[in-house]
């Protein structure tokens, strides 16, 4: 099996590996590319990786399992919130989105948090938090009190929205990055799977008004656990480089799996005395206007894309179109395990492939389903094609945003103001989520299926900032890609 040497600049085969021969055979070359194709877990060497590697890994993507139970959680819960507290539209876009308004504090915090305490401590204290708030959720028996502990859920989901990534990305070697970053992704998506699956259990044995409190107790479990395996996990080596702690900085290398880490260290501590000794030490200056840019534009067209929109009203979709209570939990649940298989590939061939790739197929994917949605009611098609289109929906979302936006966001920013970039990048994102959220009943009982024919224009100009703005950042290391993308 082929073994690298990663260093803070680049990867190469070990010494040994006679890569030329390989490649030249005509007998090899269909194993090969069959290979590099489709087989990412062999690629990945899981038998190989280090030890302590592979359990950061493990401790901060599991923290994108409480990102998207959140997210299924609390769509799964409509129906009864509305039945416990008879909510009216307006009403109900507020409890949607009051998390919501939480995340927006907490992405706006995690990069000074981050960079405080580190950003493995950053998220074990998110995922307390997150427990206790959704405890308290699910024990509200008032509007005003499930609000505010919604509240506290989003800052922690917030919180670990720019801790988690950004630690992820630091951690691994630049030929598994978009791999790594891309398993918090993977474990949103298969948080959904298990919010809607487990409310479709609840559902079948608990009454209207006490199944969605169960989801959310689910939830504050999940946290806890998520919070003892963080104990275990390593430090930041790039955090520990920052805060000058260069004898740790090997140490914690060495611990993780590197190759060589004198040299690994040496490169981190020479690239930040040159960030240093320039004139541009904060984050909004000349030097930073492109990744700033890049960061706020993702982050907008991923909400744009209204995947979220689908994700939390997708039952009074269903509701409307007559499927019924337990069809839609049904339904809604086999499109999210769809979705989760689809962001399996994407993960997996993100580092071959590339960013851009995925995110133009995407696009283009998405703006022909969200054009089709209206559809349904104008043409007069079964309500069995919402099922369909929906599907569709996701696999392109799953394939393109779904696996490269939290990568992407990863690694835009140099280290000494990458968490502030991250923290920017994320505040942006919440900030559209919980506008289109919270305003998104009302748009549709005004403009109907025309709401969803703006977001499939949305697609078509994303489609082509894509192609001719973002740069591409597969298998660069984070110091390189950040000088580039500056300059």
């Amino acid at each position: 099996m082929l073994r690298w040497r990663c260093t803070a600049q680049r990867c190469q085969p070990a010494s040994g590996w006679n890569s030329a021969r390989f490649s030249a055979s005509p007998r090899h070359l269909p194993v090969a590319r069959l290979r590099e194709a489709y087989s990412f877990i062999s690629d990945l060497e899981i038998s190989e990786m280090n030890q302590r590697l592979a359990l950061s890994v493990v401790a901060a993507s599991l923290c994108g399992l409480l990102f998207g139970y959140d997210i299924g959680a609390i769509s799964s819960a409509t129906l009864g919130l509305r039945a416990q507290f008879m909510l009216s539209p307006p009403a109900l876009g507020v409890a949607m989105s009051s998390a919501l308004f939480g995340t927006i504090l907490g992405s706006i915090s995690a990069g000074f948090i981050a960079d405080s305490i580190d950003r493995r401590k950053t998220l074990l204290l998110s995922a307390f938090l997150y427990c206790l708030a959704s405890f308290g959720a699910a024990s509200a028996f008032g509007f005003i009190q499930f609000a505010a502990f919604r509240f506290g859920c989003g800052v922690a989901i917030g919180v670990i929205s720019v801790a988690a990534p950004l630690y992820l990305a630091e951690i691994a070697p630049p030929h598994w990055r978009g791999r790594v970053v891309g398993s918090f992704q993977l474990n949103v998506s298969v948080g959904v799977v298990l919010a809607f699956g487990l409310g479709f259990l609840f559902s079948n044995h608990f009454a209207l008004g006490s199944a969605w409190r169960w989801s959310f107790v689910a939830g504050a479990v999940f946290a806890l656990l998520c919070g003892t395996i963080l104990l275990q996990a390593s430090q930041s080596p790039r955090w520990l480089a920052l805060k000058g702690r260069r004898a740790e900085v090997g140490t914690t290398l060495k611990a993780l799996g590197s190759a060589d880490p004198d040299a690994d260290g040496a490169s981190l501590a020479a690239s930040l005395e040159e960030f240093r000794a320039s004139r541009y030490s904060t984050l909004f200056s000349r030097r930073h206007v492109r990744p700033i840019l890049l960061a706020a534009s993702i982050a907008i067209f991923n909400q744009l894309t209204g995947v979220n929109v689908l994700l939390y009203y997708i039952l009074d979709v269903f509701a409307e179109l007559g499927s019924g209570r337990l069809n839609g939990r049904r339904d809604a649940f086999l499109m999210a395990a769809f979705s989760l298989l689809v962001t399996t590939i994407a993960v997996g061939i993100i580092d071959k492939v590339g960013r851009k790739p995925l995110l133009l197929i995407g696009a283009a994917g998405m703006g022909a389903c969200l054009f089709a949605l209206p559809a349904i009611r104008y043409m007069g098609w079964p309500a069995e094609a919402v099922v369909v289109i929906l599907l569709c929906y996701n696999v392109f979302f799953g394939f393109s945003q779904g696996a490269v936006v939290w990568v992407y966001l990863s690694e835009l920013f140099p280290l000494p103001v990458r968490a502030r970039g991250q923290s920017f990048g994320s505040s942006v994102h919440w900030v559209a989520n919980a506008i289109i959220i919270g305003s998104f009943p009302a748009i549709a009982r005004s403009l109907g299926g025309k709401a969803f024919a703006g977001l499939a224009a949305m697609m078509a100009i994303q489609f082509f900032v894509i192609l001719f703005v973002y740069p591409e950042t597969k298998r660069s290391s984070l110091e390189s890609l950040a000088s580039r993308i500056s300059n």
